[in-house]
Order: structure tokens, then C-alpha cells, then sequence
């Protein structure tokens, strides 16, 4: 069995009340998700050392080893799988890779975390949770995601398009050429559904996560090695 000196983060995700699906919209819903997992594992090659793969049932998951990456897939996999909701649990921590390739073939710390992240999320009714070994982090970063979660479930089909049209343009007017409204129109849109607030946050996160996170990631892979070496 490979050694687990390093930590690494682990993505699963699955679809939020998948039980209550049957039929047609149960197989709908997993072909959104299977579609959705083809384009990130091409677009996010880079940055997964294993790829998203489903596991079990409507469950996914995915190894990666830095979270600002797991973030910015999260919220594109909601873009693309609209509007089929889906609910995610980030571990960190040791893999046992155990020779596998693929997630399901490894196991350890990081994935004990994030299936216990996805359950408090399935329990709380949020979209995202995070386990790590840094509780305070942790906290921190739950209460973001919390509020997060509060202002997108009040959100209708037109608030997601008008939010995710902002992302990719970055200007009022570029999107309101999209709608065949006016940038005013789309300011209020946007402000009066707490949108802009929601971008300021995960952009807030992206920092955070790329500087704090690759920081202490490296921090205790390192000790780790120190220990491991006595």
C-alpha cells in the first residue's frame, strides 16, 4: 500500500434529493451529471490527479492536491448541470492510492472527510461543505459557504442566467445585449437577488484557497516527511 505522506483533496459530490427521483427524470438528471463530468475531467486535466468518476449511484468523486481547483469545479459542474441541484463534500487530508488510478480504487483520511462533509451537507441542506484538519479553517469557511447556499436557494432560472452571464462577460451591458434588456435592468437584477454578492465571495474564496490553503497544505506534507524520515 502507497504511503499517504502527503495530503491531498478529495471531491464527492452527488444529486440533492436523488431519492424522490424516478423515471425519466432520474435518468435525465444522471445523464446532466455524467455530460458534466466528461467537460471537467477535459477542462480540469491539469489540475486532477484522478478524475471525476461516478462511484456509486448518483455519487461522484475526484483527487486533486489543491482545493482552489476543487472550488472552481464545483461551481462550474452547478453551471453545467442546471437545473439539476447537486450538493458537494471537499475532504483533505492522506489518500491511500493502493496502486489505483481512479478514486474508487483508493481510500483514507481525505475520503472519510469529504463523505463526512457531504453528509452534514445533505443534513444542513447546504451546497457545499469542507473537512480539513484545521477546524478553524474549516469554520471559517463553512459559514461562507452557508450564506452562500442561503441567497442561491432563493434564486429562480433568470437569477442563475443573469449571475453566470456577469461571470463570463464582466460588464451590465454585454449582458444585457445577451437578454434584450437594459445594463440597468441588469444591475438590478443582479443586486436585488444578492448576486453580486455571491461573486465577490467566491472570488474571496479563490484567493483565500490558492494562498492560505496551498500554504498549509504544503506545511504539513512537509512535517509529515520530517516525521516519517526520524
Amino acid at each position: 500500500m502507497e504511503s499517504a505522506q502527503q495530503n491531498y483533496v478529495v471531491l464527492i459530490g452527488d444529486i440533492s434529493g436523488s431519492r424522490q427521483l424516478t423515471g425519466r427524470n432520474r435518468y435525465q438528471s444522471q445523464l446532466y451529471v455524467k455530460s458534466a463530468i466528461v467537460q471537467i475531467n477535459e477542462q480540469f486535466r491539469g489540475q486532477l490527479e484522478a478524475p471525476l468518476t461516478i462511484s456509486k449511484g448518483d455519487e461522484f468523486q475526484g483527487l486533486l492536491t489543491q482545493l482552489q481547483p476543487a472550488l472552481e469545479i464545483m461551481l462550474y459542474m452547478e453551471k453545467l448541470t442546471f437545473p439539476v441541484p447537486l450538493r458537494f463534500g471537499i475532504g483533505v487530508g492522506p489518500v491511500y492510492k493502493m496502486g489505483g488510478s481512479l478514486p474508487i480504487e483508493m481510500d483514507g483520511p481525505a475520503f472519510h472527510r469529504a463523505n463526512a462533509a457531504l453528509n452534514l451537507a445533505k443534513k444542513k441542506k447546504v451546497a457545499y461543505r469542507i473537512e480539513t484538519p484545521w477546524p478553524e479553517e474549516d469554520q471559517i469557511l463553512n459559514v461562507v459557504f452557508r450564506l452562500m447556499s442561503a441567497i442561491k436557494s432563493r434564486w429562480n432560472e433568470r437569477h442563475f442566467r443573469l449571475f453566470w452571464a456577469y461571470k463570463e462577460f464582466g460588464t451590465y451591458r454585454e449582458v444585457a445585449q445577451l437578454e434584450g434588456i437594459t445594463p440597468q435592468a441588469v444591475c438590478d437584477a443582479l443586486k436585488n437577488c444578492r448576486a453580486l454578492d455571491v461573486r465577490a465571495a467566491e472570488e474571496d474564496l479563490l484567493a483565500y484557497l490558492s494562498n492560505r490553503f496551498t500554504h498549509l497544505l504544503q506545511s504539513s506534507s512537509e512535517l509529515s516527511e520530517t516525521a516519517a524520515s526520524r
